[in-house]
């Protein structure tokens, strides 16, 4: 329901808006260093075989074993098409899985994994390098597997260990023997011990003998069960960081978390956009904009607010970046007009020229009371709310450069979702018009933001398409509510910087070519952990139907009879509103803005009201305010049932009577707009989830998929093109004891007004009448608008007894 008040309150008005890990090839990078946490990263080439040996003894316990088998399978999904190979060792070797690059084979094989008997590594060892110099490769990666040192298989009396380090020391000199052999051979050795299991007797000797026979790695993966991999893949173009980030979308009792794809390559080509000759747009830096982005919302399972931003520092620390900082408000609570940010900086050479590359991030999500600036607009100048976030993170970004003492050349990576995107587009519009940054240096070449599913928050007179801000990529889905509010509507006149590339839909590309982009866009939503569905083709526009028998009126729901295009919709329900209800800025802040503030932080940044929404209800409590509507005003009581219907809670019923109002007066003018609205409230909200976006994005991006090449829309936003016009249709109502109406206001010219005249059990209708003309005596009037009327709707007493008058 929350979703849904999101939609109604504020989608209309403006927007629903280690330890240091002891692997030996990982810098030494603060951000790498979370308690309890451990990294491993290596470098994988396409055609490298990596060798999995399992100690497979009786030692391994249950859990284990399963930790094992996990472990490999997640190795095998997140390294992309490399090829591996599965062996075991107890009393002797054997090979488990033959190489190959088969996902679905290795966990087939691993799922018959069996344990007991000794420990005969050198076996395995062996084994290995037998099998690597079968596939004629230049490299291979071994993992060994294990929870003790080896106790059987061939031994070597003199070595490095002897009978005061364990009874079974032999065994070890025996391998530790051969694997100094497999390290000449170009064979990369890590080993992955659940030294826990050890007995405290053995555990330093363990220790000792797997860390002196690795060449990349000691991993004790009970100080971590989710060892998290980093790979780095050479590739003609690029040098790539791929491995998995944390996200702020709560799944089940954690964070979400999917692949990432980094290059510093990255930005070695300026900032440019899609259909820019002159500059190049990277589709791999957009799908990486998101992640980083996704990475600073705001992680839904912690409580402490100092340690919320964590995902974005772990995800930039696996990058590369250093000096993380978090600003003042993301450390603590939001409030009202708060905003969350986060900042790294990281060294580049680009053709022999030195900088320092910036990664801003907005919180985007999870960002609570903020929804309150969310509806701020103010009465002059960009969108108050946005305009003082954007200002707070330029202040926290000018803070971040003299602390950290950066100088000469910048490259700032900017990004943004939502509320943040709106935030990062103020941010780069203004530095585009001049704005400095203190010490460095920042060419609008050096500017690459990204502002993704973006409400507008700049006027649209300010030069915002000038070809100066060709450095902003604002990508917008049409579906999504989000993007077309503040509303560009007469009065309003809001905008973005930058133009819109649009993700495709039906209507822009057709069918055919929207159904084969959607489904390669399907499949990669399947690989990334979400809530919810594609469901945003299952919109319908919905319509109130009268059902009459001899004693009653019932109310039906039914589909409508228009093209149900979701885009369409939005743009009718919003700019309606705006036009309608909110007139012009002045008079919605004099009149509604710090209610809707208040309402706004009380509503949208507590947790989940669970309340149904009975839309048949709601539209009885419609027609009953309608009737009772004296002078204007509505009675508090059915306005009361009106906001519980809707899920506002009782004790907050008052905070929110002037939105009520507001959306009551709406609906009742425009019953079907607003029944559309809550029969499809699941559908709207979906649209602006960034599983959808992102997976838009990576069915574009060579990283994850071979990408069908897409026309892309490169628009200034649709509003600004043409202006339409509105006209009112009055309707008076005579024998008002006997009926009422829904439906009149403001309609599109050439459009239906969707007129409804609903008799009480006293009364009857007689028609609806236009200059004393009857036009239509059926009580579902469908009336054209060509310029404004005034129309009446004329009710008398059944069998034919007075009117009162």
């Amino acid at each position: 329901m929350k979703t849904l008040l999101t939609l109604i309150f504020t989608g209309i008005l403006f927007f629903i808006s280690v330890t240091t890990t002891a692997a030996l090839d990982v810098a030494n990078n603060e951000l790498l260093d979370q308690k309890h946490e451990q990294v491993l990263k290596m470098k994988l080439a396409d055609d490298d075989l990596t060798i999995f040996l399992v100690d497979t003894s009786g030692n391994m316990q249950n859990t284990d074993k399963q930790m094992t088998i996990d472990l490999i399978t997640r190795f095998a999904q997140e390294s992309g098409q490399a090829k591996i190979a599965v062996m075991s060792y107890g009393n002797d070797s054997q090979i488990l899985v033959e190489p190959t690059t088969d996902r679905d084979l290795i966990r087939e094989k691993l799922a018959n994994l069996s344990t007991g008997g000794e420990s005969n590594l050198t076996a395995g060892l062996k084994a290995a390098e037998t099998l690597a110099k079968q596939q004629s490769i230049l490299k291979a990666n071994l993992f060994i597997i294990a929870d003790n040192a080896p106790t059987t298989g061939d031994t070597l009396k003199k070595g490095i260990y002897n009978s005061k380090d364990s009874h079974s020391y032999k065994y070890a000199n025996a391998a530790h023997e051969y694997a100094n052999k497999l390290k000449s051979s170009n064979i990369a050795i890590r080993a992955l011990v659940y030294l826990s299991r050890v007995p405290d007797s053995r555990r330093d000797h363990t220790q000792r003998f797997f860390e002196n026979i690795q060449t990349h790695g000691f991993f004790d993966l009970t100080l971590n069960h989710n060892l998290d991999f980093l790979f780095e893949h050479k590739r003609p173009d690029a040098t790539l960081l791929t491995g998995q980030f944390n996200y702020g979308v709560q799944i089940g009792n954690r964070d979400g978390q999917t692949q990432f794809h980094y290059s510093d390559d990255y930005f070695k080509e300026p900032r440019g956009t899609y259909q820019n000759d002159s500059s190049t747009y990277n589709p791999s830096l957009a799908t990486m904009s998101l992640n980083l982005e996704l990475s600073a919302w705001a992680s839904p399972t912690k409580n402490d607010y100092l340690v919320k931003s964590d995902n974005a520092k772990k995800l930039l620390g696996k990058l590369g970046f250093e000096h993380f900082e978090a600003n003042d408000g993301f450390k603590v609570k939001p409030t009202k007009d708060s905003i969350g940010a986060v900042a790294a900086e990281t060294k580049l050479t680009i053709d022999k020229e030195d900088y320092t590359l910036i990664a801003l991030a907005i919180r985007g999500g999870g960002y609570e009371a903020e929804w309150a600036s969310n509806v701020t607009m103010g009465k002059t100048g960009q969108h108050q709310g946005f305009e003082k976030a954007s200002q707070d993170v330029l202040d926290f970004l000018d803070t971040y450069i003299k602390k950290n003492k950066i100088k000469g050349k910048v490259k700032l990576w900017l990004t943004g979702y939502s509320r943040g995107a709106a935030t990062a587009n103020l941010i780069a519009g203004e530095l585009n018009n001049g704005r400095k940054l203190p010490q460095v240096t920042l060419a609008s070449s050096d500017l690459y933001a990204f502002c993704f599913e973006p409400p507008a928050g700049a006027l649209e007179n300010s030069g915002v398409k000038d070809a100066k801000h060709n450095n902003i990529v604002n990508i917008v889905n049409l579906n999504d509510v989000v993007t077309k509010v503040a509303p560009n509507a007469s009065k309003f006149e809001f905008s973005r910087y930058g133009d819109d590339t649009e993700l495709p839909t039906k209507e822009k590309i057709g069918n055919s070519r929207y159904y084969l982009l959607r489904d390669r866009m399907l499949r990669e939503l399947e690989k990334i952990e979400t809530q919810k569905g594609y469901i945003i083709d299952d919109f319908k526009w919905k319509k109130i139907g009268l059902n009459i028998n001899l004693s009653s009126i019932k109310f039906i729901v039914t589909d409508n009879n228009r093209k149900h295009i979701l885009n369409e919709y939005l743009e009718k329900i919003i700019e309606t509103f705006a036009i309608e209800e909110l007139l012009n800025r002045d008079y919605y802040v004099t009149n509604h803005q710090n209610s809707m503030r208040e309402m706004a932080a009380a509503l949208l940044g507590d947790s989940d009201n669970k309340n149904d929404v009975k839309i048949l209800e709601i539209i009885k409590i419609l027609v009953d305010l309608k009737a009772t509507t004296e002078g204007g005003v509505f009675d508090r009581l059915l306005l009361e049932k009106l906001g519980i219907s809707l899920g506002i809670d009782k004790d907050n019923t008052e905070l929110s009577s002037t939105a009520l109002e507001l959306i009551g007066e709406f609906m009742i003018k425009h019953p079907n707009l607003g029944i559309t609205l809550l029969a499809n409230g699941n559908i709207i909200n979906s649209a602006h989830q960034p599983e959808l976006c992102l997976a838009w994005l990576r069915s574009q991006d060579k990283n994850y998929t071979d990408p069908i090449p897409i026309v892309q829309n490169r628009t200034h936003n649709k509003n600004t093109s043409e202006k339409k016009t509105y006209y009112k249709t009055n309707v008076k109502v005579e024998g008002e004891k006997f009926g009422t109406i829904l439906g009149g206001g403001l309609t599109l010219e050439n459009d239906k007004a969707e007129l409804y005249a609903i008799p009480n059990e006293k009364g009857q209708f007689d028609g609806w009448y236009k200059d004393g003309v009857l036009i239509s005596k059926e009580l579902e009037c469908d009336y054209t608008v060509i310029a404004e009327s005034n129309l009446v709707a004329k009710f008398s007493a059944k069998n034919g007894a007075e009117n009162e008058k």
